[in-house]
């Protein structure tokens, strides 16, 4: 791929951010529907779960998400759409319609070329999700659902630059230059995007603050936490080494922490996961 080709793709990325919206391409329509609905002054829970029964896939999802360890806090399991909106919540609701927008994205031949790369992005942010909640919920002060969403939602500005690539002839042939762009470019995109759907500061900046150098808020502090878990998983005891000289952890006061129990503890619960993978 050519320097100018690469040149032309970032800037119609930057037009549009400038112009006002990202939208994420091939969204299923009930996902954007209700993206837009949730912003509304008027929009009603009845009318909220209609939307989302009227796709059963997106319902299974809702109702698997309340029902889930992050959620139950051992309540009655739910079986339809308003109890487990009411549940959940608004903020969590966002999570799993982009869940299961994604999910949608794998089975569209348009985006063939990218698939594999989406796939990978996600599945890698339900991970992070799924262990930034459960070492928040260790945490005094820090917001555990902020940090499931976080988890969740760092991945949307590659999601976004993958979809539009997909559309671009220019990365037909040339994958290295497509991977250097959504580099760059993806924190860009995941902010505006973030801000779109209605999501909060603590959440977008936490995001943003997540993929650079330093960290101001405890959400930032727990994600790279987690993300250092990640990276370091296959080996606990190297692990239980690092951790007692990062500084996240060392703010977050989670040097004490046993690497081997806590990931175990992941892998036996996978109820979140489940419904956001």
């Amino acid at each position: 791929m050519t320097e100018n080709r690469g040149i032309g793709f970032v800037n119609r990325f930057v037009r549009d951010m400038g112009q006002g919206g990202l939208e994420i391409a091939c969204f299923p329509d009930v996902a954007t529907k209700l993206v837009r609905s949730l912003d509304s002054d008027f929009v009603t829970m009845p009318a909220i779960a209609r939307m989302i029964e009227s796709e059963p896939g997106l319902c299974v999802r809702v109702i698997g998400m309340a029902n889930s360890a992050a959620f139950q806090g051992g309540g009655r399991a739910i079986t339809d759409a308003r109890s487990a909106v009411v549940r959940i919540g608004l903020r969590s609701l966002r999570a799993v319609i982009l869940a299961f927008a994604v999910a949608s994205l794998r089975d569209r031949r348009e985006l063939k070329l990218v698939q594999s790369r989406i796939g990978e992005v996600w599945q890698g942010s339900v991970s992070l999700a799924t262990l930034s909640h459960m070492l928040a919920m260790r945490v005094r002060g820090v917001d555990s659902e902020g940090a499931l969403l976080g988890g969740l939602m760092q991945g949307v500005g590659r999601i976004y630059l993958l979809t539009e690539a997909a559309f671009d002839a220019d990365f037909r042939e040339d994958v290295e230059g497509l991977d250097d762009i959504v580099a760059q470019w993806h924190v860009g995109a995941l902010g505006k995007i973030l801000e779109q759907w209605g999501f909060g500061t603590n959440i977008i900046e936490a995001v943003v603050e997540f993929h650079g150098a330093g960290s101001r808020s405890g959400l930032a502090d727990i994600l790279k936490t987690a993300r250092l878990f990640l990276d370091h998983q296959a080996t606990p005891d190297e692990l239980k080494t690092l951790l007692q000289d990062f500084e996240p952890a060392v703010r977050l006061g989670l040097t004490h922490l046993d690497p081997k129990e806590v990931l175990e503890t992941v892998q036996k619960d996978a109820s979140v996961g489940s419904a956001l993978g």
